[in-house]
């Protein structure tokens, strides 16, 4: 870690690149900066806050890797719902929530369901 600052009396460091990889049930999630940058806004995005509470990181590490997915056309917010096991409605606040974080996506355009058009919302 580097130390980078203080802020209103407390130390700032960033993180070295890192990338830690898991298993779980056949599946490999990545734990990385940008996956603890994202858990970090938990507080101002309660769909994060939600998953990460009721479902543990690796569910989350899983969604958001899926999320970036969906931003690349490779997944619908139906099959990230049904990867992750978790609601459609969940999926579709966190998909919202990563989209705005990570600055997925067409910024006039809401993450709508990209394989039948359909907003889940």
């Amino acid at each position: 870690m580097n130390h980078i600052g203080n802020d209103a009396g407390t130390t700032v460091y960033t993180a070295e690149e890192f990338e830690l990889a898991l298993t779980v049930s056949e599946t490999e999630v990545s734990i990385t900066p940008e996956l603890i940058e994202v858990i970090a806004k938990k507080e101002e995005y309660p769909a994060i806050e939600r998953v990460f509470t009721d479902h543990g990181i690796v569910i989350f590490a899983l969604a958001h890797d899926l999320v970036k997915a969906h931003s690349e056309g490779d997944v619908t917010i139906r099959q990230i719902a049904s990867l992750t096991d978790l609601s459609p409605g969940t999926t579709y606040d966190l998909v919202e929530a990563l989209y705005s974080i990570l600055n997925l996506g067409d910024r006039d355009s809401s993450p709508d369901d990209i394989h039948t058009g359909q907003n889940l919302s």
